[in-house]
């Protein structure tokens, strides 16, 4: 297998999760000369407007939600081009809000979908491309969004159907991927950037009496794969910036990236759940093993 030949697909919920959770493993493969494939779920239009320039108050008016969707599709359009995405795919599902809101029994949500209609349609994308790695959440959705967790299920249906030709057989000749990853941020380099930004005076988990350490992040046990994305770690910046209406005129996370991103955000961190031969961690490249 040729290392021209070979194609990362990675699955998100809402636009800005593919610069956050995978923008420097997007933009390393593209700069190997590897394809990328993006695939965004929802249109994000639950999300909260944080950039004022934009003119869109939401909650007071029910049409900014449709036009913030169209914001953010502009957006994960900018940010693909910045991580130099080969294919974006956008589902165009409606958001389906945080856990425990009531737009999560909403009919529209993303949450509620067919299962058939989302399977079949990754399942088609998955055949076009042939991917040899697939990244997506693990089975919480990393941090329990009801999109995150939906994206998770539908990817790992669309997995198992994509390799069954029995499945789905107008959507092509089947594919077994051979590597699957969940995206997993490392519990000791949460509890690092907390640290920081608690040091700072910045509101963090650390400030409650009761948090407990080992609710969030992954233990770092399970972390399969880390790889170092410093060499364009200004890219996955600017990629996430584009998204504007997410991330608004945060001047001290801009000050805090530039200054101290090297040292925060030294890698982005997996958990390998499908490979073609054992894993040995920790692993540095999501392509090995492959050849």
């Amino acid at each position: 297998m040729s290392d021209e030949s070979l194609t990362l697909l990675v699955v998100h919920a809402h636009p800005d999760d593919e610069s956050s959770g995978t923008g420097g493993l997007l933009r390393l493969a593209a700069k190997r000369g590897h394809t990328t494939v993006v695939v965004t779920c929802t249109n994000g239009e639950l999300g909260d407007v944080k950039d004022p320039a934009l003119s869109l108050n939401p909650e007071e008016n029910p049409a900014d939600r449709a036009r913030l969707a169209d914001v953010r599709r502009e957006e994960l359009a900018r940010a693909s081009a910045v991580l130099d995405v080969t294919h974006l795919y956008m589902l165009g599902y409606h958001d389906s809000g945080m856990q425990g809101t009531k737009t999560n029994a909403a009919s529209y949500a993303f949450v509620n979908a067919d299962p058939d209609d989302v399977t079949g349609r990754l399942v088609g994308i998955i055949r076009q491309h042939r991917p040899h790695v697939v990244i997506t959440y693990d089975d919480k959705g990393g941090y329990g969004h009801p999109d995150h967790i939906m994206s998770h299920r539908m990817t790992m249906a669309a997995l198992e159907a994509a390799a069954d030709g029995t499945h789905y057989p107008e959507a092509g000749v089947p594919w077994d991927v051979p590597k699957v990853y969940y995206t997993a941020w490392a519990r000791s380099e949460m509890l690092r950037v907390f640290k920081a930004l608690h040091f700072l005076g910045r509101k963090t988990p650390l400030r409650d009496p009761d948090f407990d350490p080992d609710s969030l992040g992954c233990p770092d046990e399970l972390i399969t794969t880390k790889v170092d994305i410093r060499p364009v770690l200004h890219d996955k910046w600017r990629a996430l910036f584009t998204h504007r209406s997410q991330m608004g005129g945060s001047h001290f996370f801009r000050w805090l990236v530039r200054l101290g991103g090297r040292w925060f955000y030294r890698y982005e961190s997996l958990r390998c759940v499908r490979s073609p031969q054992p894993i040995q961690p920790l692993e540095s490249d999501i392509f090995s093993g492959l050849d």
